[in-house]
Parts: structure tokens; C-alpha cells; sequence
């Protein structure tokens, strides 16, 4: 009794992975059945779909606002928003040690405050130690 064709077999026969035997009996299920012969033909167009897959990114052209945003919008972006972070910061410390409130207070939410940051920096050092070791970072989309 002659063995089953299966998809596996299709595709190592697409691919030249078959023994003659093997290679054989598939050749000879093509020529008998219509079904697997479209199962087969099913299996080289996706395949060839597949090869024809370009992974290489479009040439983007460089505009000049995308020389005036890397050059002067995004570090003034950064100046800013830096600064703002500090003044705010400031005042906020200030505000915190001028308050009439009780000192287990302050001290409680300082420890909440200072925990919250102890958490934030360490999960930003795990994945800035992660990240040098990706080898998926310069892949682009």
C-alpha cells in the first residue's frame, strides 16, 4: 500500500529535500491526484511569493526640515523640557520643606517619592544594559 502524500512532503519535494524514492512517489500522486497536484501548485506560489519579500527599507530622501528638526528642533526641544523639569522640581522641593505639615508626613511621602525613583532609574538601567546586548536594535520597520 503506497504511503500518504502530506503537505510536508509538498514542500520538502518545492524545496529538494526528498530521497528518488520518496521524490518518486510524489511525482507519481501529482500525476494521479488533481487535489495534491493544486496543493502543490498552492505551496510554489506562496513560495515564490515568499522569495519575491523585499526586508530592505525605501530610500527615504532627507527634506531639509529633517535636517532643521535633527539639528536645532529636537535639542532645543530637550533644552526646554530639561529645564522645565528643573524648575518645577525646584519648587516642588521648596514647597515640600516650607509646608506646615507634620514631619512623619514628610518623611513618608519622602520615602514614597524616593522609592518610586529608585524603581524608575532601575528599570531604566536594566533595559539600557538589555538594549546593548539586542540583537534586534538595528533593525529598522
Amino acid at each position: 500500500m503506497a504511503q500518504p502524500v502530506t503537505n510536508e512532503d509538498l514542500m520538502r519535494y518545492l524545496d529538494g529535500e526528498l530521497s528518488p524514492p520518496d521524490r518518486a512517489r510524489v511525482d507519481a500522486a501529482v500525476a494521479t491526484s488533481t487535489e495534491i497536484s493544486r496543493e502543490l501548485e498552492l505551496f510554489r506560489s506562496v513560495k515564490e511569493d515568499v522569495q519575491s519579500l523585499q526586508f530592505a527599507p525605501a530610500a527615504m530622501r532627507a527634506s531639509t526640515w529633517d535636517q532643521v528638526n535633527r539639528r536645532l528642533a529636537r535639542p532645543v526641544g530637550w533644552v526646554f523640557l530639561l529645564v522645565g523639569i528643573m524648575v518645577w522640581a525646584a519648587f516642588g522641593v521648596y514647597q515640600y520643606t516650607v509646608a506646615p505639615v507634620d514631619l512623619w508626613q514628610k518623611l513618608a511621602t519622602g520615602g514614597i517619592v524616593i522609592g518610586i525613583l529608585i524603581l524608575l532609574s532601575s528599570v531604566i538601567w536594566e533595559r539600557m544594559r538589555e538594549w546593548e546586548t539586542d540583537p534586534y536594535r538595528h533593525i529598522e520597520r
